[in-house]
């Protein structure tokens, strides 16, 4: 065999999630034929290298990088032949900028003001792929975020309805590489709000009255007859007394403390991403939180404590800018309760509390099984066909897409009876050249609305995009690139992107560039790295056996020891009045009792029976086995 000449690295060509990425090893010998890579030496800076999953003749391997890296350089050698790749770690921005306009709205005075985030990169220039930013503030709420450019977002701010003077805490966080994101860049901004209030009290008769606070003078306003006076005033967060003077008629000039009286305030707020989460023991959310004093200046290694009710938390980690950061895992199995975050800051007092709900969903359908009523399906009739659904873990799952299909016959629209339990009607022609077909189900979804993966693979030959949520529900109508053409998801997430040709392929989210797929084709039809798992709709095809057009058909139920029959036409519809003949192969019944159409008797012997109800106008006759 002629030995190999190249060696190649091939992986993802633009930035990557810093948890790690894959990597092949593609060796071709003189010919260009693939080659085995693994007796090739391999080293990487930055990250270290574990073994892959296997995908013969191609190496692989999944690069973790190091602790704040953000760049990557993976080597290799097999004899003579060389190779060196590049990777480039994310999330491209680095910073989060929040301002305010006004910078220091003034309760009493003004309602509301317009916020402004920037999403930067490290040299300052705005950075445009991430999600919009996720906004939390301790007090107050934000509205109306719009795009207003290139990594630039505005809102409305709208400040808290209470009059008392405290620091508004805001907290963002722009997701990367898709809106589900646990990465991404993060920011904050200390706010204090001043509160515009007239001070009320009461001195000496036509005094008068002047008030210095944080350094700031208000007055002098003179005193009613009766000494009563008020003063506007505006009062800075954290300071709770005001130095008073007051001037007599004869110019005594007499200075007091005066406590404001204000209450306790907020100094905490959190961000928690993503909201939804499955419960699979591996999934993950980011919890973000800043503190500030009484004086909105930030606090270094606060005592914030957070706990969750399922799940579990590792940190808290001191993250730039003086946050704080946990990371969240979802619990195995879902919770028979709903999943709640809290956080308390018990030094700031009992109102720095924020509680976090968090939405543990089930993944899509992974199982599906079909009932017929009857084995044996007449021409010309309608049946009923039950479908059950279940997820991965074998929990019901309602609420998915159930399609029949069958080259048979038409299908009455599915309708989800109890939570899993899909019902729809068969109808069947009254002629077919043979005496069986099939029956075929399947099922898929519920569908998601926010895109958090793309997935590429291929199955016989052809290739397939699928783009799902954060709890692996398809999404539909989601655009994709795949060079020069515009494809979009259809109603089950999934797009088609054509036979598997040599070359290299760009598959990127059109509205959210940062999730993407670099997928190399090595041969015609494969092999193709990297590939994912055909997601393939479970499903479940079952042989029918066709009889003859019946006049009537004859139903059977048993019941223990008690038989119930009835006659339908060939639409499933009751037929009342019908007269029937019941015969048992031993042992006796008691008295037939008809209700709407339906015949009940209860079966009296030891061991089992055979039972036989015949319509005597047709002669349609049904058997049935008894254990009593």
């Amino acid at each position: 065999m002629a030995s190999a000449d190249t060696l190649d690295i091939l992986g993802p060509s633009a930035a990557v999630a810093p948890e790690g990425f894959s990597i092949a090893l593609v060796r071709r010998d003189a010919s260009g034929t693939l080659v085995s890579a693994e007796d090739a030496a391999v080293s990487a800076s930055g990250a270290r290298l574990l073994p892959g999953a296997g995908q013969p003749p191609l190496r692989t391997f999944l690069v973790v990088p190091e602790p704040g890296a953000r760049r990557v350089r993976v080597s290799a050698q097999a004899g003579e032949a060389r190779s060196q790749a590049d990777f480039t770690l994310g999330p491209p921005a680095t910073e989060v900028s929040l301002s305010l306009e006004p910078p220091a709205p003034v309760k009493g005075r003004d309602k509301e003001a317009r916020l402004t985030v920037r999403i930067l990169q490290p040299d300052g220039s705005p950075e445009d792929s991430g999600a919009p930013p996720v906004l939390q503030a301790n007090v107050g709420r934000v509205e109306a975020l719009v795009r207003a450019g290139p990594g630039t977002w505005t809102a409305r701010y709208v400040l808290p309805d209470t009059r008392y003077p405290e620091v508004a805490v805001l907290v963002a966080l722009s997701a990367w590489p898709h809106p589900q994101s646990i990465h991404g860049a993060y920011g904050k901004v200390l706010v204090p709000l001043a509160a515009a209030v007239e001070l009320p009290g009461r001195t000496e008769p036509n005094a008068q009255l002047s008030v210095s606070i944080a350094g700031a003078s208000f007055g002098p306003a003179k005193a009613a007859a009766d000494g009563r006076f008020r003063l506007p005033v505006i009062v800075p967060p954290g300071h709770d007394t005001a130095e008073a003077s007051v001037v007599d008629k004869a110019g005594n000039v007499r200075r007091t403390k005066m406590n404001l009286g204000l209450p306790p305030t907020d100094g905490l707020a959190c961000v928690l991403h993503p909201q939804r989460l499955p419960p699979d023991g591996v999934s993950q959310a980011r919890l973000l939180c800043a503190t500030s004093d009484a004086l909105g200046q930030p606090v270094n290694r606060a005592r914030v404590e957070v706990s969750a009710r399922h799940g579990t938390l590792r940190g808290p980690t001191h993250a730039q800018g003086g946050l704080l950061e946990w990371r969240y895992t979802a619990p195995a199995s879902p919770p028979r309760t709903p999943e709640r975050l809290l956080a308390t800051w018990p030094e700031r007092g009992a109102g720095s509390r924020e509680e976090l709900p968090l939405q543990l969903e089930q993944g899509p359908v992974a199982r599906v099984a079909l009932e017929l009523a009857e084995p044996l399906v007449h021409l010309g009739s309608t049946v009923r066909v039950t479908t059950r659904a279940w997820d991965a873990a074998g929990q019901r799952r309602p609420g998915a897409v159930v399609l029949p299909r069958s080259p048979l016959g038409t299908f009455s629209a599915p309708r989800e009876e109890t939570p899993g339990v899909v019902e729809y009607f068969w109808s069947v022609p009254s002629l077919a050249r043979e005496h069986e077909t099939t029956l075929e189900v399947l099922a898929y979804g519920p569908v998601g609305t926010e895109p958090a993966r793309l997935s590429v693979w291929v199955d016989e030959g052809v290739l397939y995009a699928g783009v799902t949520d954060s709890c692996g529900l398809p999404v539909p109508e989601q655009p994709l690139r795949v060079g020069d053409a515009r494809l979009v998801t259809g109603a089950d997430g999934t797009a088609v992107l054509g036979p598997a040709r040599p070359g290299r392929l760009e598959v990127i989210h059109e509205r959210w560039p940062g999730l993407r797929r670099t997928l190399d084709v090595l041969a015609e039809g494969g092999p193709v790295f990297p590939v994912d798992p055909s997601p393939r709709a479970p499903r479940e095809t079952r042989r029918v056996r066709l009889a003859p057009e019946a006049p009537v058909n004859v139903r059977l139920k048993v019941d223990g020891a008690r038989v119930t029959y009835w006659m339908e036409d060939a639409t499933g519809r009751v037929l009342e009045g019908r007269e029937a003949h019941v015969w048992l192969s031993a042992g006796e019944k008691s008295a037939v009792v008809v209700e709407g159409g339906r015949g009940s008797f209860v079966v009296k012997n030891p061991g089992p029976v055979s039972v036989s109800v015949a319509d005597v106008a047709t002669g349609v006759t049904a058997m049935v086995e008894v254990r009593p």
